[in-house]
């Protein structure tokens, strides 16, 4: 098996990584969320937004290569090919891909509003 290119990445920065590959490949609305105080399954959540089922897709299944590249390892994919909202559970890191209607739907920023934001600013420029 080859050594992932940042065998030492953080949970914290694999959420950052994956949400800025997100901005880059359109998706809307990313944000990355400590979760950590709040749950004990994961740390962090990534959450995008895309305008259809298939760019959720297209997207979950780009970010699905950079995590490998990155750790070594793909994500668990839950939902469908028609599903306006994809979960990729990495461990300490959860991606949440959703179309608009799903995302004003689900409502997971208000679910988690007294998760702290990271600045994704700033990890734009440590990256």
């Amino acid at each position: 098996m080859p050594v992932p290119r940042h065998a030492s990445l953080s949970p914290q920065g694999l959420a950052a990584r994956l949400a800025l590959e997100a901005i880059d490949l359109k998706a809307e609305d990313v944000c990355v969320l400590d979760v950590s105080e709040l749950l004990y399954v994961t740390d962090f959540f990534v959450i995008a937004t895309t305008q259809t089922a298939r760019q959720t897709r297209s997207l979950a299944e780009s970010l699905n290569l950079v995590a490998k590249e990155l750790t070594g390892h793909k994500a668990s994919i839950e939902g469908t090919l028609r599903s306006s909202w994809l979960l990729m559970d990495l461990g300490a890191v959860v991606v949440h891909i959703l179309t608009a209607d799903a995302r004003e739907f689900y409502s997971l920023d208000a679910l988690w509003a007294d998760a702290p934001a990271l600045a994704l600013e700033d990890q734009a420029e440590s990256a």
